[in-house]
């Protein structure tokens, strides 16, 4: 059974999805990847995955988008998919219209956070909570939700049958994030400090991920906390839409703030450097359910998000963590000190994190939960084949 991924650019497969494709390989699925093909596509290429390159656009150009549909309705006819498995909004909405029109049996999107949320202003509100609803009903088999709020939302609100609608949660491998594995004195030592408290920030850096109110924040942190260091790992992705000079707005700020931050880009030893760490934070404006977070959950970190969509699925106040408000730098920096002052509460709210993360987000049971659905589509398909027009 021929199965097409789908999603906007090949970071986000070789960052998110590649478990799930090996879990599927492993499975004697034949799997392909359209994306826009970069160089982490073609790294992943070189690994032995079928990578396609689609010219898909992270914008609201009507021409691009329609170029990419017919690039995608050919490469699936040729190939004669039986399963299209899109994500991210703007490719899926693409992919599932061309999964259409090519008349393949099986469309599943997963939404790892519709992109409608509650600090939107209420008319592209509307127009993108009625996209996602329209493509849902009309365009969609199966839907995949990481978010338990998004899920419901779509069950509350009709997008589609509720035995079409499936929550999976999300998960990172607990093998791999494993505080057991790792040495925090040496990791510390490698990057150059030993005995501050240490707060670290892992993402893309763009506006949304509220990268300018934790600078912001570290700065008054640093008046409460002197020995502090913050380390931001991540960089711009590909046709990111909010893209920022980090670098720049880091050096705009006062010396002994600037010379406490350390800018590490694009890294594969996240693991390794949450053990470094102290405590993670992710200010963001919107999320899915975040893998970042997780991944610091593994690492037993304490955790200070904002109080939006998925965090809150994830970090619980007085439990794990703190929840702040969002674009409010002075909320983020009173979370953030109230955890660092109190050892005790490190402590505690570490060891919840990894609790937490044991319980609720290991991998494995995510991968099941999607294969269990692709299983029982293709045992139906061996029975009783559905004839393509």
């Amino acid at each position: 059974m021929k199965v097409l991924q789908i999603t906007n650019v090949s970071f986000t497969v070789k960052k998110f999805l590649l478990p799930l494709v090996n879990e599927m390989i492993d499975q004697q699925y034949d799997v392909h990847i359209a994306c826009y093909k970069d160089q982490a596509g073609h790294e992943i290429e070189k690994e032995g995955y079928v990578v396609h390159h689609i010219p898909f656009q992270r914008n609201l150009n009507v021409i691009s988008h329609f170029k990419s549909m017919v690039a995608l309705v050919k490469l699936i006819r040729k190939e004669k998919f039986d399963i299209v498995h899109s994500h991210t909004p703007v490719a899926s909405l693409v992919a599932r219209v061309s999964a259409r029109l090519a008349n393949v049996p099986l469309s599943v999107y997963t939404a790892h956070g519709f992109y409608f949320h509650e600090n939107m202003k209420r008319i592209p509100y509307t127009i993108i909570y009625m996209l996602e609803k329209i493509w849902a009903r009309y365009f969609t088999d199966k839907l995949f939700f990481q978010s338990k709020e998004d899920y419901e939302l779509a069950l509350t609100k009709g997008f589609q049958k509720p035995e079409n609608l499936v929550h999976i949660n999300n998960g990172v491998s607990g093998n791999r994030f494993n505080p057991a594995l790792y040495s925090r004195v040496k990791s510390r030592e490698s990057l150059g400090f030993t005995n501050e408290k240490a707060i670290i920030f892992v993402g893309r850096l763009v506006k949304e991920k509220g990268i300018v109110e934790l600078i912001e924040a570290f700065h008054l942190v640093l008046n409460e906390i002197q020995e502090a260091t913050l380390l931001i790992v991540g960089d711009a992705v590909t046709g990111d839409r909010d893209g920022m000079n980090v670098e720049q707005l880091i050096q705009s700020m006062p010396m002994k703030t600037k010379e406490k931050i350390k800018l590490l880009g694009m890294r594969e030893d996240i693991p390794d450097l949450l053990s470094a760490a102290d405590l993670f934070v992710l200010p963001s404006y919107r999320e899915g359910l975040p893998r970042s977070i997780i991944e610091a959950m593994a690492m037993g970190k304490p955790i200070v998000a904002t109080d939006v969509r998925g965090c809150r699925e994830e970090v619980f106040p007085d439990v794990n963590g703190y929840l702040c408000k969002d674009k409010d730098s002075l909320s983020l920096a009173d979370s953030i000190i109230k955890i660092l002052k109190d050892e005790s509460k490190m402590k505690r709210f570490g060891e919840n994190s990894r609790r937490l993360f044991m319980e609720e987000f290991n991998e494995q049971v995510v991968l099941e939960r999607q294969m269990k659905i692709f299983n029982e589509f293709r045992e139906g398909r061996s029975i009783n084949k559905r004839p393509r027009k």
